[in-house]
């Protein structure tokens, strides 16, 4: 087992500030995410004892280093385990996020997100909603020299999303270490927005409108998506074959891209508005 150097004391400190500030804080129609340690550390089954004590628990919970199906069955019978054990938790079922951080983690992908799949529809303890990539762990694990365009890491990016998108599931691209450069993070956010990925991790305040920006359709896309989509749905009325829209011959890809622009639009303006 990974030997961690940290200050039990530290710990729990910051076990019982995440606690605190899950009860304190007002979350609006924004979800509340908690990364806990990995199940390879050794710390994960006291930070859900601890984390999971608030009355108003996380609505996501995040799991770093997932390398194997071994590892995400014990985390969910960790999770299932204190639940069960707290009467506050009645029917509490958080989503889970995923992080890939190293080089086995990526091989064995396919076979983590199908059983975590799995779990999630057969009565298990978490949802799985999403795939996160953790760059610089992985970055260490395989020993690649980390930069700010991350070539290095467009094969497992792509690898990501495409496990990702199989199952259905969200997936967030690394993080950009330059965080000072918002010009540059702009452009990698738009690529990483092209490529296929649904979000991006930050980690400074000054960078979230910038990504949010990048992911959120543009105004000339939404109405290209919503009318090609209209009047695919007046073209099948009429019981004819190909039609063209805008001078282009549009066929089922080019009509799936209009509806998940369309829908990811939706998703983003329920967000705003909240729960009804």
């Amino acid at each position: 087992m990974p030997m961690k150097f940290r200050h039990m004391t530290s710990l729990d400190e910051a076990r019982n500030t995440t606690k605190k500030m899950l009860d304190s804080l007002d979350f609006s129609n924004t979800e509340s995410v908690v990364r806990i340690n990995s199940v390879s550390s050794g710390l994960m089954e006291e930070d859900l004892q601890t984390v999971l004590q608030a009355r108003n628990p996380p609505t996501t919970l995040m799991l770093p280093k997932v390398d194997s199906t071994q590892e995400l069955d014990l985390f969910a019978d960790v999770l299932y385990t204190t639940v069960q054990s707290n009467v506050h938790l009645k029917n509490y079922k958080p989503n889970l996020i995923s992080m890939i951080e190293s080089a086995r983690g990526l091989l064995d992908l396919d076979d983590v997100l199908e059983r975590g799949v799995e779990l999630s529809d057969n009565d298990g303890p978490f949802t799985l909603e999403a795939v996160t990539f953790g760059s610089d762990d992985f970055c260490a694990d395989i020993g690649a020299t980390r930069t700010t365009e991350g070539d290095e890491l467009l094969y497992a990016r792509q690898k990501i999303i495409v496990s990702a998108k199989a199952y259905q599931l969200q997936v967030i691209d690394m993080v950009h270490i330059d965080y000072k450069n918002l010009e540059s993070l702009k452009l990698v956010a738009e690529k990483a927005a092209e490529m296929g990925f649904t979000g991006k991790q930050v980690i400074h305040p000054s960078q979230i409108a910038v990504v949010q920006s990048a992911f959120t359709p543009s105004e000339a896309k939404i109405r290209w998506a919503t009318e090609l989509t209209q009047a695919f749905h007046e073209h099948q009325k009429s019981g004819k074959g190909a039609f063209t829209f805008r001078g282009s011959m549009i066929d089922m890809p080019l009509l799936l891209q209009a509806k998940n622009i369309t829908n990811l639009y939706e998703m983003i303006d329920n967000k705003k508005e909240g729960p009804k």
